[in-house]
């Protein structure tokens, strides 16, 4: 048992800062983040459910200490619906088994993670634009300034989707090949797996 945790505190420290340095990294490009992927994957990832939640809040609150903070209630819904990823974990647990072999489970793992990681896209999508038309003035408090706002988003959108699902394919296709070679164990379940 000490292992495992010693095994998930080291786990947690490496996905943080690795989060840290890409979101950094890459933040001249709006919304291209690896915060979704690693709630996800922290989701599957750990038996415990606030560990996992951990990855993303710690990533956001290091890294905006280095790019800057903004709006206190924008900042609360962004951290909410960047933790949100890791209440998926019992759909991942059940279709992204990563012991089995097989086309069928291949596939069937491949429809899971692309169906959690755009489920997680679009929340984050629909949520924190309905948080900026809200409080911003940038558009008017009308359903034409709303559909305004989800319009102007759509940009933006692209790069969300488009981080997400490269950040959570790299993330778990990592962690299969170090599976399949060796350097990795396969996760603990916890007692219960939600």
């Amino acid at each position: 048992m000490k292992r495992q945790a010693l095994v998930e505190g080291v786990a947690l420290t490496a996905l943080i800062i690795a989060g840290v340095l890409l979101r950094i990294y890459f933040q001249d490009l709006p919304n291209f983040a690896p915060v979704a992927a690693l709630a996800l994957f922290a989701g599957y990832y750990f038996r415990s459910w606030a560990m996992a939640v951990c990855v993303p809040l710690g990533v956001m609150v290091v890294s905006d200490a280095f790019i800057g903070a903004y709006d206190w209630r924008m900042m609360a819904v962004v951290y909410g619906m960047l933790a949100l990823p890791v209440a998926l974990r019992s759909p991942l647990r059940r279709y992204l088994d990563v012991s089995q072999r097989g086309l069928g489970q291949a596939l069937g793992a491949v429809a899971g993670l692309v169906a959690c990681s755009l489920g997680a896209s679009l929340a984050f999508f629909f949520v924190t634009n309905f948080g900026s038309w809200l409080w911003y003035d940038m558009y008017e408090h009308t359903w034409t300034g709303l559909m305004v706002c989800y319009t102007q988003a759509i940009p933006f959108f692209r790069y969300t989707l488009t981080g997400d699902l490269l950040f959570a394919f790299s993330l778990f296709g990592g962690y299969c090949v170090a599976l399949q070679t060796g350097l990795a164990q396969p996760r603990v379940a916890a007692a219960s797996s939600t």
